[in-house]
C-alpha cells in the first residue's frame, strides 16, 4: 500500500469512528435544532418539496437544501427521527475530513493532509455540529471544498473554476448568503498575493454567471408565489440579521470566545503554528503560497464573521478547515524533524491568554443575568475550567516530551487520542445532562391521554419547534396570555403548554383547566386544557 493510501485509510477510519460516536442520541432542544427536521417532516407528509411549511406558514428564511437531504435520509422510514435528522450533518463532517485531506495532500503532502483531517474531526466545532441537524456543517463542507478548488485554480487546473463556483453556490443553498464567504477569501488572496495571473485564474467572467445560475432558482421560484414573504425574509432575516448596523459592547469579546470554542482543544497550539507560518511567509515557492492562502483564508473568515451583527458559536465553524490545514502542516514538519527544536513562543501564549481572559470577563459582564446564570450552573462551569487547565497542561507536557525529533510521532499520536477522548467524553457528558433536562420524548408519552381528539396545541414561554417535532403535530407559539386566549378560543378542544410563571394569568373562569404538571428545560411547566365556558343565558 502506498503512503498516500495508507494516510487516507487513517483519515477514513478515524473520521468514521468519531462521526459515529453518540450519533442521534441528542434530543433536539431548541428551535434552531428542530427547524429543519420539521421542514423535512412536512415534505414527507405533504410531498411539497418547494414550499414546505413550518408550524403552518411557508418557510422562506433560508434555502432548504438541508431539509431536502433530511427528507431523503428519512424516506425509507416515512418519517423523521432524531437519528435520520443528523445523517446529512454527519456525512458533511465526514466529507469535510476527506476534503481537508485532499487539499492538505496537494499543498504539503499526504502526511500533512492526514494530520490536518484528523485534527479537524477532533475539534469541538466539527464533533458537535456533525451531530446537529443544522445547516452549518453542510455549509462548512461546501466552503472547504471551494477552498480546495480555489487552490487548484491557482495551480493551473483547467476546470477547477467550475468546482469553485459550484461549491460556493451549494454553500449558499445550504445556509444562504454566508455561503458566499469563499468569494471574499478569493478576493482577499488576490489583493494580498499580487502574483501575476491571480485575477485571471479566478475566471470571473465565466464563474459569476455560473454562480448566479445556481443561486437564482431559490428566489425566483418564491417570487412567483410568495413575493412579499420572500422580501420580508431577505430584508429582515438575512440583510439586517448579519449586517453590522451599530457598535456593540460584545463585538470584540464574542468572536474571540467563539473561535476558541470552535477550535478547542487544538486552539492551544495555534500560537506556535502562526509564529511558524509567519516565518515561512518570508520565503518563496509553492509551500509559501499554500501557507499564505490558509493564513488569508483564516483571517478573512474570522473578520467577516466577527463583523456580523449577530454572533453565534456555530458561525465560526468554517474556520476549522484553514486552521486545521495550517496545524497539520506544522505537525507534519515537526514530526519529520524539519525543526531541530520546537520553539514555544511563550510571549504569544501570554498575549493570547490575556486576550482570552479579558474576552471571557467582558463577555460575562455584558451578558444579562450573568451572575444568576453562573450561580445556577457553577458546577458545569467549574468542570469546564478544570478541563481547560488539564488540557493546557497535557499539551504543554506533550510539546515538552516531543522536543526530541524521535519522540514526536508518539507525542502527536498521544495528543490526538487524548483530544478525541476529550471531545467525545465531553459531548457524551453534555448530552446526558441536556437530555435529562429536556426530556421531550418523556413529555410526549405523559401527554398522550390529553392529546386524544386531536386538540389544537399552543405554547407560551417555551420553544414551539421541539414540541412540534416530538408531539408530531403543529404547535402554535404565543408571546402573551392574550395571544394564547385568541388562539385557543378559535378551536375547541385545545391544549396549552405553559411555564409555571404564566399559569396565574390563565384563570379557570376563562375555560382553562390544569391537566398535568411537569418539568422541562430545568423549570416547572403546566399542561392546561381549554374548553369554552358556557355563556350565561338571560331569563
Amino acid at each position: 500500500m502506498s503512503r498516500d493510501w495508507r494516510a487516507l485509510s487513517w483519515v477514513i477510519g478515524g473520521a468514521a469512528v468519531l462521526v459515529a460516536v453518540d450519533l442521534g442520541r441528542r434530543i433536539l432542544t431548541n428551535n434552531d435544532e428542530a427547524r429543519f427536521p420539521l421542514l423535512a417532516q412536512d415534505i414527507l407528509a405533504r410531498s411539497d418539496w418547494l414550499f414546505p411549511t413550518l408550524n403552518g406558514p411557508v418557510y422562506h428564511n433560508k434555502p432548504i437544501l438541508l431539509a431536502w437531504l433530511i427528507a431523503l435520509a428519512s424516506w425509507p422510514l416515512g418519517y423523521v427521527t432524531q437519528f435520520t435528522a443528523v445523517i446529512p450533518s454527519a456525512a458533511a463532517a465526514f466529507g469535510t475530513a476527506l476534503v481537508i485531506f485532499a487539499l492538505g495532500r496537494e499543498m504539503f503532502g499526504a502526511e500533512a493532509g492526514k494530520y490536518a483531517a484528523l485534527i479537524a474531526v477532533t475539534t469541538q466545532g466539527v464533533f458537535l455540529h456533525g451531530r446537529l441537524p443544522m445547516p452549518d456543517m453542510l455549509m462548512t463542507f461546501f466552503i472547504s471544498a471551494s477552498l480546495w478548488m480555489l487552490w487548484r485554480m491557482t495551480r493551473g487546473a483547467r476546470w477547477a473554476w467550475l468546482g469553485f463556483y459550484a461549491f460556493v453556490g451549494l454553500a449558499f443553498w445550504a445556509k444562504g448568503p454566508g455561503g458566499f464567504l469563499p468569494l471574499a477569501v478569493a478576493l482577499a488572496w488576490a489583493i494580498v498575493d499580487r502574483s501575476p495571473g491571480r485575477w485571471r485564474a479566478q475566471s470571473l467572467p465565466l464563474g459569476l454567471p455560473l454562480l448566479a445560475a445556481i443561486v437564482a432558482p431559490w428566489p425566483l421560484i418564491r417570487l412567483a408565489r410568495h413575493a412579499d414573504d420572500l422580501r420580508q425574509a431577505v430584508v429582515h432575516n438575512q440583510l439586517f440579521w448579519y449586517l453590522p448596523l451599530d457598535l456593540r459592547p460584545g463585538m470584540v469579546a464574542e468572536p474571540i470566545q467563539n473561535t476558541f470554542g470552535i477550535l478547542f482543544p487544538w486552539v492551544f497550539v495555534v500560537p506556535i503554528v502562526l509564529v511558524e507560518a509567519a516565518r515561512r511567509l518570508r520565503g518563496r515557492g509553492g509551500e509559501r503560497d499554500a501557507v499564505l492562502l490558509l493564513v488569508v483564508a483564516s483571517a478573512t473568515l474570522f473578520v467577516a464573521i466577527a463583523l456580523s451583527n449577530q454572533q453565534r458559536f456555530r458561525y465560526y465553524l468554517p474556520l476549522v478547515a484553514p486552521v486545521a490545514l495550517l496545524t497539520g502542516w506544522w505537525a507534519s514538519d515537526a514530526i519529520a524533524g524539519r525543526y531541530a527544536a520546537l520553539r514555544i513562543p511563550w510571549r504569544a501564549y501570554g498575549v493570547a491568554g490575556a486576550v482570552l481572559a479579558a474576552a471571557a470577563v467582558a463577555g460575562a459582564l455584558l451578558r444579562r443575568n450573568a451572575l444568576s446564570e453562573l450561580a445556577a450552573t457553577w458546577p458545569a462551569y467549574g468542570g469546564q475550567v478544570v478541563v481547560l487547565v488539564v488540557t493546557a497542561g497535557a499539551i504543554a507536557v506533550a510539546l515538552t516530551a516531543g522536543a526530541r525529533a524521535a519522540r514526536r510521532p508518539r507525542a502527536f499520536a498521544a495528543a490526538w487520542v487524548g483530544c478525541a477522548i476529550l471531545v467525545a467524553w465531553g459531548y457524551h457528558w453534555e448530552v446526558e445532562r441536556r437530555n435529562a433536562a429536556h426530556d421531550y420524548p418523556g413529555l410526549r408519552e405523559r401527554m398522550q391521554p390529553h392529546l386524544r381528539g386531536e386538540p389544537v396545541v399552543a405554547t407560551l414561554g417555551l420553544a414551539d419547534m421541539p414540541l412540534a417535532f416530538y408531539l408530531g403535530r403543529p404547535v402554535v407559539p404565543t408571546a402573551t396570555d392574550v395571544t394564547l386566549r385568541e388562539v385557543v378560543r378559535g378551536a375547541t378542544p385545545a391544549v396549552a403548554i405553559v411555564t409555571d410563571r404564566a399559569l396565574p394569568s390563565l384563570a379557570a373562569g376563562d375555560g382553562f383547566t390544569v391537566l398535568m404538571r411537569d418539568r422541562l428545560a430545568l423549570r416547572p411547566i403546566a399542561v392546561v386544557g381549554y374548553h369554552a365556558a358556557p355563556q350565561n343565558r338571560s331569563q
